[in-house]
């Protein structure tokens, strides 16, 4: 019985892990979107965007040494750093033309 409740409650932790995930995930993609879509990354702190990637790389890294490779924690770390990529591209390519 209570490897059964344990495995209930991994489950529901995973479970909630993905929505977590998720949400997180998707967080940066509507900013990255803009920055796409207006070919600029005006209005947007380069110092925000620093810290936030130094943010996801640490955190990455203290993960996979603390649990290894974790499907739902990797899916967000990997959707932020694209975002962070995207965003980071329309930052410079603005700081070029100024």
């Amino acid at each position: 019985m209570l490897r059964t409740k344990h495995k209930e409650i991994k489950t529901l932790a995973d479970i909630i892990g993905w929505i977590g995930s998720i949400a997180f995930a998707i967080c940066g993609i509507p900013q990255a979107w803009e920055c796409f879509r207006n070919k600029s990354a005006k209005g947007i702190s380069p110092v925000f965007v620093g810290l936030w990637m130094i943010g996801e790389v640490c955190y990455v890294a203290s993960v996979l040494m603390k649990f290894g490779w974790v499907d739902w924690m990797m899916f967000n770390y990997i959707m932020n750093i694209f975002s962070i990529v995207v965003i980071v591209y329309y930052l410079v390519k603005d700081r070029r033309r100024a």
